[in-house]
């Protein structure tokens, strides 16, 4: 099987990522309801313990709703998507961290672990959207904190809504690639 190849069957069986990055998406959404009318501490843990069912849930999501199977157990694409997982939760490691100290940074650092993260998806996925997808989840992050955004809940909001709208650019380009190979085969 070619590395095309490969791309191709993680994009199919994947749904493109779309459904993890909505998910993603809902619990960034449900971290910056629980840091607004909570603590920025307990949206944190609610983010990073909600964060280990994203792909879980995910998977459920496809099995369910796209119908969608596994992909095949030799396909490497899965393994990039693995293993950008530990630098990411290295990332949110260091904005534990901050809790104590710079607690308006906690969200602005795991955007930019939770971005880096999608950088690898531009390989397992062969979408170079994902580059895109990554670069703005790091500069909400970076920006946020060079521009020392005093709003801590706004930057899980503003997350959730780009996973949102990337997840949904996903979903939406996978249901056109479906439709332009019905027209063709």
């Amino acid at each position: 099987m070619s590395l095309n190849s490969h791309q191709q069957e993680l994009r199919y069986a994947y749904v493109r990522g779309g459904p993890g990055a909505i998910i993603s998406g809902g619990v960034w959404f449900a971290a910056a309801l629980t840091a607004m009318y909570s603590s920025i501490s307990d949206g944190f843990f609610l983010l990073f313990f909600a964060g280990m069912f994203i792909f879980p849930v995910s998977k459920l999501a496809l099995k369910l709703v796209f119908q969608r199977g596994p992909e095949s157990k030799s396909n490497p694409g899965s393994l990039i998507c693995l293993e950008t997982v530990f630098p990411m939760v290295g990332g949110l490691f260091a904005a534990w961290l901050l809790l104590p100290y710079r607690p308006e940074f906690v969200f602005s650092v795991s955007a930019i672990a939770v971005g880096t993260r999608y950088f690898g998806f531009r390989t397992a996925y062969g979408d170079w959207t994902y580059w895109v997808f990554g670069a703005v989840l790091c500069m909400i992050g970076l920006s946020s904190i060079a521009l020392a955004i005093p709003s801590s809940s706004l930057v899980p909001f503003i997350v959730a809504i780009v996973e949102i709208v990337f997840g949904t650019c996903f979903i939406l380009a996978d249901r056109m690639e479906a439709i332009s190979k019905d027209e063709i085969g």
